[in-house]
């Protein structure tokens, strides 16, 4: 398999030599990325209570309550866990869906070495249910893990990284599509081994991600099309590597 040197100078070398065409298909991830550093903006507003007779009485009536309806409470609290994890999985579904169809449009890019005569409409090909199926039903296995402890979460999320783009390749090659569970156990075993190879070349990465941040996102226009084309270096490499596992092996 190619080493992060390696897979980095292919992502440079597409980004840099055909920028704009890079940004329009990234150009769904660069919205969701300005929208959550908008989102993460400091809010200023400052809430004060002044009477503190009102704030004493509150107090006692919430506890009260709590006594007489503390199962009612905790079968409240027990539903909101579960709706939470459910928006909390689809929002993360929905943002993960767009991400991977556009670098499964850098990986049509570098497999075809001709570049998109429509690079927007080349990033929207792999929005798909199965995709979404895929990122959602990842996104929840993922969270779970991270409740328990938060090191099997990041474990986790680099077992299951791979799933969509083993599914765009049954669907490229016109195999028979599988379940979601099918595609995340297929890519949990092709990364055996190679999670700490992800790890490290995502590691590499963090000045870029410091970049971003100091200028607000800005730099953020070059880095995150530059980081979903490693994505898609990263699985073509792993896909053909020599010792990789073959399709019937996997699946």
């Amino acid at each position: 398999m190619l080493n992060n040197k390696e897979i980095k100078a292919i992502a440079w070398k597409q980004v840099t030599t055909h920028f704009k065409k890079s940004f329009l298909l990234s150009l769904i991830p660069i919205v969701f990325m300005v929208i959550g550093v908008g989102a993460n903006r400091p809010n200023n507003i400052n809430i004060s209570t002044t009477d503190s007779s009102f704030d004493a009485s509150i107090n006692m009536d919430t506890s009260h309550f709590f006594q007489n309806n503390w199962l009612i409470i905790l079968i409240a609290v027990f539903i909101g866990i579960l709706i939470a994890i459910v928006v909390s999985s689809a929002l993360s579904a929905i943002q993960d869906m767009f991400t991977e169809s556009s670098v499964s449009g850098f990986m049509d890019w570098q497999e075809s070495n001709s570049e998109p005569e429509s690079p927007i409409k080349a990033g929207f090909k792999l929005l798909t249910s199965m995709n979404f199926k895929i990122s959602f039903l990842r996104s929840i296995y993922t969270l779970l893990w991270s409740l328990l402890f938060f090191v099997p979460g990041i474990v986790k999320s680099f077992s299951y990284s791979q799933a969509v783009y083993i599914y765009r390749d049954d669907l490229r090659a016109g195999r028979d599509i599988k379940s979601a569970n099918d595609y995340i156990t297929a890519s949990r075993k092709l990364m055996n081994n190679n999670k700490g190879q992800l790890f490290v070349l995502y590691l590499s990465l963090i000045g870029w991600f410091l970049l971003s941040f100091i200028t607000l996102g800005i730099a953020g226009l070059f880095v995150l099309p530059y980081t979903l084309s490693i994505s898609a270096s990263f699985y073509i490499a792993l896909r053909d590597a020599p010792n990789s596992l073959n399709e019937k092996s996997v699946l």
